[in-house]
């Protein structure tokens, strides 16, 4: 395979990095609890299947939740429809099932006092037992729930080891029982203050605020009001602090700091401002990109090889992109390693990815066969 000796037109290129665009602003909206979402499989685990939800957010739906023969049967890159129960765990990621209305098995009759609580809003008392990836472990009326570190009391976020073996007083915010799943907050009992205070806020405003705490997953922003009212908090997190790939925020902020920031999303029941720094600046990857075009002959470096595909960089310094050739397309002939320096042609230019689409660029016409 070579170059195509019909490449797209400037003309045309512009119209097809102008639609990308266009349904890449067009899916920057909110997921909401018990919404349908459509995703495309990136991963396959051992218990959990990872979706790519349009570029919206990733998306883990538990293998069990589907007959065990359709489990089997799927592949990286099959699409699937499923029901958000949680929009963000400890990880970031969206927590789905593909059952709208999940039924109450034989444990239902233990949870059922749960699912009175959470409908009343009701505060309840457990004890933290102890720290798992992303949160706490805590036992409530003989159940054990979980509390992500999203959802601790600010005041007590940056150290959840000091909360191990004493009473925290928590809400509920989501039960399933057939997956006996319980997940917890100690964000959802608002003061009239707040709850007022939050309708002053609009998404897509610019706010200005003090760095509160700088954790693992984010950061959180102390928002002031207007003179007497006090502030409320609002969390960036880690995918929203930069264009680029962010490991350890405090790399870049520190408590005190003044930032300025986006409002995203507000959620009024569980009282949830989620910001955004990197949104009030344009992506660089934007324009980098655009000197990509299908069918182009590039020369790119691996970075990395996991079960999506191989990964590799374009460009060099504050030019570089990353680009990708997905596991379907890779060439069973070829063999690639890190730091290896390829040629690969330009598939597509992914813009709600941040990633140029890659193809093996086949060289030798041996085993070909002509019609």
């Amino acid at each position: 395979m070579t170059k195509s000796s019909t490449k797209k037109n400037t003309t045309n290129s512009n119209s097809v990095m102008a639609d990308l665009l266009s349904k890449h602003d067009a899916e920057q909206q909110k997921i909401s609890r018990n919404q349908e979402v459509e995703g495309e499989i990136i991963a396959i685990l051992d218990s959990e299947i990872i979706l790519d939800l349009h570029g919206k957010a990733e998306g883990t739906l538990p293998k069990r939740d589907l007959p065990s023969d359709q489990a089997k049967s799927l592949k990286v890159g099959d699409k699937l429809m499923a029901f958000v129960l949680l929009t963000e765990n400890e990880s970031g990621q969206v927590l789905l099932t593909s059952n709208r209305n999940p039924k109450i098995g034989s444990a239902g009759t233990k949870f059922r006092k749960f699912e009175e609580a959470m409908k009343a809003n009701q505060a309840l008392v457990g004890r933290a037992l102890e720290v798992n990836k992303g949160g706490l472990i805590v036992e409530v009326n003989g159940l054990r729930g979980f509390l992500p570190s999203s959802q601790v009391a600010l005041s007590q976020a940056s150290d959840l080891d000091q909360m191990v073996g004493k009473d925290v007083t928590v809400s509920v915010i989501e039960v399933d029982a057939a997956q006996n799943r319980l997940i917890l907050t100690q964000r959802l009992n608002l003061s009239d203050q707040v709850k007022a205070s939050l309708t002053k806020l609009k998404v897509g405003e610019t706010v200005e605020g003090t760095i509160a705490a700088v954790l693992a997953f984010g950061v959180f922003v102390s928002i002031p009001l207007h003179e007497g009212e006090g502030a409320i908090e609002g969390l960036v997190h880690v995918s929203e602090v930069s264009w680029e790939k962010v490991e350890d925020p405090n790399t870049l902020f520190k408590v005190g700091q003044k930032v300025s920031a986006k409002v995203i999303s507000i959620d009024h029941e569980t009282g949830r401002v989620n910001l955004s720094i990197r949104q009030l600046s344009k992506d660089p990857f934007e324009e980098l990109a655009s000197k990509y075009q299908a069918d182009d002959v590039v020369k790119a470096t691996v970075t990395k090889i996991n079960a999506n595909g191989v990964f590799m960089s374009l460009g060099e310094g504050e030019s570089k992109v990353e680009g990708v050739i997905y596991t379907a397309k890779l060439d069973p002939s070829i063999t690639y390693q890190v730091d290896q320096t390829v040629t690969v042609l330009v598939d597509t230019v992914e813009v709600n990815k941040r990633r140029v689409s890659l193809a093996p660029l086949i060289t030798s016409t041996k085993g070909l066969i002509y019609k």
